[in-house]
């Protein structure tokens, strides 16, 4: 399914661009209460439609619909002008903005369509995204591509017809062209099970992490070209801390990507190891394979988070080949491009709250 420029022909429209709210059109659900996207993520994503595709008549009818999966389609315009997504150096559209826009959509849909309350916490578990069609990312075209997600949400572990969990999956496409795939799943937390949680893992890091949450004092960043970016401003790791032949620890500036980032509230922003992981996937592959960034590509990426990363405190991420093989063995896929394969772990102090798998692809 592929929306139109004017999706409320088919269905229920949410139109969340910022400063627009639902209109009281015949059919269109009106009541923002439970609306839990907050307005500075809106502003991140920009102008975009969520529609309602439910798979049975009574499915409109949202009291009287089972705790079962609904179907949404999202649409939005991939501009040429935003300050992260189109700061590439490589002629792709930005992975990040399917990956944050599923995420986004599937917290506003958990409050309107699935009932979850407003006080629970949401913890991401896992998420992963997969480029299927390499042309349709290019950026070569003069006018703004259009981006649709089909997306599946699958509530999970319901009591009393609240869930504690969502699945979520998504085809991705561009200018009508399906070329990728994107699912996470969603853990909604009660706010005591939030607070011990959050506490025992902060104490946990501080017994053993020393420092501030930035950069280590004296220590600068890598230029922006190394990680794939043009600005400065978005460049979120530092220079490698440890390096040898077969692995490099770098630094995550917190205080920069929650500058940079959505939804910085007391938590560090979850699309922070996903950009944080890309860049360390391209510097890396620079240092350990001799790719030039600057020509590649995140064409797969696969995560699993260990809980709440602490904003106040050091994050380290380190980067390893993912198969053992000789120093700087470059393998090549189907049409005799240089791929590598990497293994990214996020830890704060001896806490691991990360655990991240990619494929890295140079466009020769």
């Amino acid at each position: 399914m592929n929306l139109s420029s004017s999706p409320s022909t088919t269905g229920p429209s949410t139109d969340l661009s910022p400063g627009s709210l639902p209109t009281g059109r015949a059919g269109v659900v009106t009541d923002v209460a439970p609306l839990q996207v907050p307005p500075p993520a809106a502003a991140f994503l920009g102008p975009h439609h969520l529609v309602h595709r439910p798979d049975t008549p009574e499915g409109f009818l949202l009291s009287a619909t089972p705790p079962g999966r609904h179907r949404f389609g999202f649409s939005a315009r991939l501009s040429d002008g935003h300050p992260l997504f189109s700061d590439s150096t490589a002629p792709f559209h930005d992975v990040l903005y399917p990956m944050e826009s599923l995420r986004q959509m599937a917290i506003f849909a958990a409050g309107r369509y699935f009932r979850v309350p407003a006080n629970r916490r949401i913890l991401l578990a896992d998420c992963a995204f997969a480029i299927t069609g390499l042309s349709a990312w290019q950026r070569d075209a003069p006018a703004d591509a259009r981006l649709t997600l089909d997306l599946d949400l699958t509530p999970a572990d319901v009591v009393n017809g609240v869930p504690r969990s969502m699945d979520c999956e998504a085809s991705i496409s561009i200018d009508d062209e399906e070329c990728g795939t994107v699912r996470a799943r969603l853990v909604f937390l009660m706010p005591g099970v939030y607070r011990n949680h959050r506490a025992n893992s902060r104490r946990e890091s501080e017994l053993t992490a020393d420092g501030n949450s930035g950069l280590p004092p004296g220590h600068g960043a890598p230029g922006a070209e190394l990680v794939g970016r043009c600005s400065l401003r978005n460049v979120l790791i530092g220079l490698p801390l440890e390096e040898d032949e077969e692995s490099l620890t770098f630094p995550v500036n917190i205080p920069a990507a929650r500058e940079v980032l959505p939804d910085s509230g007391s938590e560090v922003p979850a699309a922070l190891f996903l950009e944080a992981s890309r860049q360390a996937a391209l510097f890396g592959v620079g240092e350990l394979y001799g790719l030039t960034p600057g020509h590649a590509v995140l064409t797969r990426w696969e995560a699993v988070f260990r809980g709440f990363a602490e904003p106040g405190l050091p994050l380290l991420c380190s980067v390893q080949p993912q198969h053992r093989g000789a120093p700087g063995e470059v393998r090549r896929d189907a049409a005799g491009r240089p791929f590598a394969e990497l293994s990214i772990v996020f830890t704060q102090g001896i806490r691991v709250v990360a655990e991240v798998s990619t494929s890295v692809l140079q466009i020769c």
